[in-house]
C-alpha cells in the first residue's frame, strides 16, 4: 500500500508539473444556436419551405391538408415522418378530435382567429399527454424528426407539436456482454424512453434526474445525463454535463463516441469510464454516487468516475452468498495478471534465466523446443497471433457458428502447430492459459487493454529477460497512478487498506457496507443502518441449540 501511495503522489506532482494554462478551443457551446426562424402565416409558404428543407422525393414525409372543426373552418397542415409514428395516434390524437370531434362547449363556436386557435387545440381539443406551441419552424422540425407530428395552422405564428412516436425496436432482451448465472435478466434496448424506464422502476426516489441534452449537428442524439440528487456530488455533474456541452461532432451513433470525448487521457489503453448494458448494475452505480449517461440508439450505458476494481467486479458478485462471490472476486485478479505476464514471464525464462527452473523442468523445456525451427519469442508471436485470430473471427461471426470455429480453430490450428514443429507442446500450454485467463475479465475492454499490453511485455522480456518484463510492469502502474476519471484518481480505492478485503480485492458480506465507497465523493455517504441485522443481536443462547447454532456474524 505504501509503494502505491508514493507512485500516486510521484504521477500526481509530475501530471500538475507538465500540465499548462487552461487549454480548450475555445469554443462555446451556445455557438451552435441558430436564430429564430418564423413560422409562415400561409399554409403554402410552409408546404414550401418543408420541401424546401426535406425536397419533393422523400417518400417518408407526409403532409396532409385538414379543415379543422372551426366556425368558419380553417385550413391546417398535419406534418409527420411515416416510419417515426404510430398511425393509431395520428388518427386518434391529431385527425379524429380535428376533423370529426365535436365542438367544446367553453368555447363554442370555436374562433378561427389563427394567434388563439393553437391555445384552444392544446387545451380542448386534442388528446395528448404531450403536446405544446413552437412558434420557431427549425424546432418543429427538430421534434419532427424525432416521432412528433406537427399541426401548422392558416394565419397562426404557431404549431401544434403533440407526442407520437411509434417506431419499430427491439425489446428488452437478455445482456449479450454481461451474463450472469444469478439475477435479473434485462437489458438496455437502443430507444432512450425505455432505458429510462428500466431505471425509474428500480429507482423509485423522486431525487432520480434525467437531465437531457441533444448531441450532435445533424444526428440531434437525444441523451440524459443520470444522477441521484443528494448522493452524487453537484462537481461530477457540471463536469460531465461541461464536457458533454462542448461535444461538436456530426453524427452520434453509440455511447462509445460520447465516452472518446469526455475521457480523461484517450491515449490510455485503459477504460476511463464504465459501460454496462445492465439496468441493475447502472442503477448500483448511481446509488454509490456514480453519474450516468443514457444515449439514444445505444444499448451501453457510461458511467463515471470509474477505477481499475470497478472493472473486475461482476453483478454476480453481489446475488451470490459472500463465501463464493469473495474466492471468484481473487480469482478474478489472479487470472488478469496471468493474461498480462503469463507469456512473456515464460519467454524470459526460457531465454535468459534456465537457472531458475527444476532441473527436470528445465529439460522438459528444452527437449520440447528442439524440432522447433524458430526462436521462443517468434514462437509465441506466432501463437498469440493466432489466438487473436481466432478470436476476432469467432466474434464477427453468428453465434452458433462462432462458438464451434473458436474451439474447432483453436484444437485444429494447435494440434497442427505442435505435428507439423512449428510450435512446442508447452507453448501451446501457455497460450492457452493465457487465453484462457483473459476470459474471466468480466469487462470487454479491459480486456482488448491486457491483449495490446502483453505483446509490449513480451517484446520487453524477449530483449531483457526479466528485468524488461519488470521495467514494463513498473511503466504499466506507473501510468496507472498518473490516470483519473473526471479528476479522481485512477487507484485511489486501492490505496484504502480498510477497503481491501470489504469490496475491492474481495467481497464481504452485505450487512457490513454500511458506507458508500469515497472516490466518487458522495454527499450521503451512509447507505444502511446499523439495525439492518438487528434479530441477531437479540437472539438468545438457548435458541442457538433449537435452530442448528449461531447466525455465523463475527461480533
Amino acid at each position: 500500500m505504501g509503494v502505491l501511495r508514493v507512485l500516486s503522489a510521484l504521477a500526481g506532482a509530475i501530471r500538475m508539473a507538465g500540465r499548462g494554462g487552461p487549454g480548450g478551443s475555445g469554443r462555446s457551446p451556445s455557438q451552435d444556436e441558430t436564430p429564430l426562424r418564423r413560422i409562415p402565416l400561409a399554409l403554402d409558404d410552409v408546404e414550401a419551405e418543408l420541401k424546401a428543407d426535406f425536397g419533393d422525393s422523400n417518400s417518408d414525409v407526409v403532409m396532409r391538408r385538414v379543415d379543422l372543426w372551426t366556425a368558419p373552418e380553417v385550413h391546417g397542415l398535419l406534418f409527420y415522418i411515416e416510419g417515426l409514428v404510430d398511425r393509431a395516434t395520428i388518427n386518434s390524437v391529431g385527425l379524429k378530435p380535428l376533423m370529426h370531434g365535436e365542438r367544446c362547449p367553453a368555447v363554442d363556436p370555436i374562433p378561427a382567429r389563427g394567434d388563439v386557435l393553437a391555445d384552444i387545440l392544446i387545451s380542448h381539443l386534442v388528446p395528448s399527454g404531450q403536446i405544446s406551441a413552437v412558434d420557431d419552424f427549425n424546432k418543429v422540425i427538430e421534434k419532427v424528426l424525432t416521432g412528433e407530428a406537427a399541426i401548422f395552422i392558416e394565419g397562426c405564428p404557431k404549431a401544434v407539436v403533440f407526442e407520437a412516436k411509434g417506431w419499430e425496436h427491439r425489446g428488452v432482451d437478455e445482456p449479450s456482454t454481461e451474463k450472469t448465472l444469478r439475477g435479473p435478466r434485462e437489458g438496455f434496448t437502443e430507444v432512450l424512453r425505455v432505458n429510462t424506464a428500466l431505471v425509474r422502476r428500480r429507482l423509485k426516489t423522486p431525487h432520480l434526474r434525467f437531465d437531457g441534452t441533444t448531441v450532435g449537428v445533424r444526428s440531434k442524439t437525444d441523451m440524459v445525463v443520470v444522477y441521484i440528487k443528494g448522493i452524487t456530488d453537484p462537481e461530477l455533474v457540471e463536469q460531465v454535463k461541461q464536457r458533454i456541452a462542448c461535444i461538436n461532432v456530426d453524427i452520434v451513433g453509440d455511447s462509445g463516441i460520447i465516452e472518446e470525448f469526455i475521457e480523461d487521457r484517450p491515449d490510455s489503453p485503459f477504460p476511463q469510464l464504465q459501460y454496462t448494458e445492465r439496468p441493475d448494475r447502472f442503477c448500483a452505480g448511481l446509488s454509490e454516487g456514480l453519474v450516468g449517461v443514457l444515449v439514444d440508439s445505444s444499448p451501453f450505458a457510461l458511467m463515471a468516475p470509474a477505477n481499475l476494481a470497478s472493472f473486475f467486479q461482476s453483478a454476480e458478485d453481489y446475488y451470490d452468498r459472500y463465501p463464493f462471490a469473495g474466492p471468484l472476486r481473487a480469482l478474478r485478479y489472479v487470472a488478469g495478471a496471468l493474461a498480462l505476464v503469463f507469456p512473456a514471464l515464460y519467454v524470459g525464462v526460457a531465454t535468459y534465466h534456465q537457472e531458475m527452473l527444476p532441473t527436470s523442468l528445465a529439460l522438459a523445456i528444452a527437449g520440447s523446443h528442439l524440432p522447433v525451427p524458430f526462436p521462443t519469442l517468434v514462437e509465441a508471436l506466432l501463437m498469440e497471433l493466432a489466438l487473436e485470430l481466432i478470436r476476432e473471427s469467432a466474434v464477427r461471426m453468428p453465434d452458433p457458428v462462432g462458438q464451434t470455429m473458436g474451439f474447432v480453430g483453436a484444437l485444429l490450428l494447435g494440434d497442427a502447430a505442435v505435428a507439423a514443429g512449428l510450435v512446442s507442446p508447452i507453448m501451446v500450454i501457455v497460450v492457452a492459459v493465457t487465453g484462457l485467463a483473459s476470459f474471466t475479465i468480466p469487462h470487454y475492454s479491459v480486456g482488448l487493454a491486457v491483449r495490446l499490453l502483453r505483446f509490449g511485455l513480451l517484446l520487453l522480456a524477449a530483449g531483457m529477460g526479466l528485468f524488461g518484463l519488470a521495467a514494463g510492469v513498473v511503466v504499466i502502474v506507473l501510468h496507472l497512478s498518473a490516470l483519473t476519471s473526471l479528476g479522481v484518481p485512477y487507484l485511489q480505492p486501492m490505496l484504502h487498506s480498510q477497503d481491501i478485503f470489504k469490496d475491492i480485492l474481495w467481497r464481504s458480506p452485505m450487512f457490513t457496507h454500511r458506507y458508500r465507497p469515497s472516490f466518487a465523493r458522495p454527499v450521503d455517504r451512509i447507505r444502511q443502518g446499523r439495525s439492518s441485522r438487528e434479530w441477531a443481536s437479540q437472539r438468545q443462547p438457548e435458541d442457538w441449540g433449537r435452530d442448528g447454532g449461531g447466525d455465523g456474524e463475527s461480533r
